[in-house]
């Protein structure tokens, strides 16, 4: 099924997650919380653990900041409902839906109700070490990469989707990714760009010892599991996996790190007047010469 978008409710009530470590971010704290104040819209600053048994009291949540603090945001409230609306304060900002200026202009507009809110779906990842999990499971709404950590080493990594062989990757690693996280790391190794409305799961190896191996894509359903494997009884390969590049577990030969689907989605406020393609062309110049 295609990605939902449907207008958001009115907004009385908003939660803000900001990036303490961006200057940027800062100044636009202050300027926004009196913004929306004299609109008479209840405001909370907090940081992501100390909103445990508060979230059901806020209609939205705005994240100031980059992709990293969305991505950082998106895991806290997955499962909860409440939608994001991202304000870009730094550099690429692909899934932020205004940048601060763009805030000021649309605010009437966000609060009344009248952005969309897109659907997003999220993987969930566990590691898994014997028969039993050691971590996890953790919902990640980019991708879940698994890479070699040590002396720039090859890895062999086996994947199966539903205990069904699906192939041996030896490389530098491989990355599982939803169709959002298709334009990060997933596109830079060579994989396509899939929109959002489209459910699917993609695999992307990361500098494959092979010229034949290519990403490839699943459907959204796939539960997805990786072996660390061994390429010689005697290797000892180092390797990690890493959630949204945030979050990371290192990794055992014979751990396999299972990718499922999470239960629900991740919910994005966007204007409705800019479509994803007039996206791809201001973020990524997509289609320039």
């Amino acid at each position: 099924m295609p990605e939902s978008k449907r207008p958001s409710k009115a907004i009385r009530s908003i939660a803000i997650f900001f990036n303490e470590r961006k200057p940027s971010a800062k100044r636009a704290l202050a300027a926004m919380r009196s913004l929306l104040r004299r609109r008479g819209v209840l405001v909370a600053v907090e940081r992501p653990g100390a909103l445990c048994g508060r979230l059901s009291r806020f209609d939205a949540a705005v994240v100031l900041g980059g992709d990293g603090t969305m991505l950082r945001t998106a895991r806290f409230l997955a499962g909860t409902g409440i939608p994001m609306l991202g304000v870009n304060t730094g550099g690429l900002g692909f899934l932020s839906a205004v940048d601060f200026q763009g805030f000021k202009r649309s605010l009437g507009r966000i609060l009344a109700g009248r952005f969309l809110a897109e659907e997003r779906r999220m993987l969930c990842a566990e590691v898994r070490r014997g028969g039993r999990r050691v971590f996890g499971p953790c919902p990640v709404l980019n991708d879940c990469v698994l890479r070699a950590s040590g002396h720039a080493r090859a890895v062999t990594l086996k994947a199966y989707d539903a205990g069904r062989y699906i192939a041996t990757y030896f490389g530098d690693g491989l990355i599982v990714s939803t169709p959002t996280g298709s334009t990060a790391y997933a596109l830079a190794v060579g994989g396509p760009v899939v929109h959002p409305g489209i459910e699917a799961v993609i695999l992307a190896p990361i500098c494959p010892h092979t010229l034949t191996q290519r990403p490839l894509i699943l459907p959204s359903g796939a539960s997805v599991s990786v072996e660390l494997a061994r390429k010689n009884p005697q290797e000892r390969p180092q390797a990690l996996v890493s959630l949204d590049g945030q979050v990371e577990h290192a990794l055992k030969a014979g751990d396999v790190v299972v990718i499922s689907p999470y239960g629900k989605p991740v919910k994005l406020l966007f204007d409705p007047r800019l479509s994803y393609f007039e996206l791809l062309r201001a973020k990524l110049k997509w289609g320039e010469r």
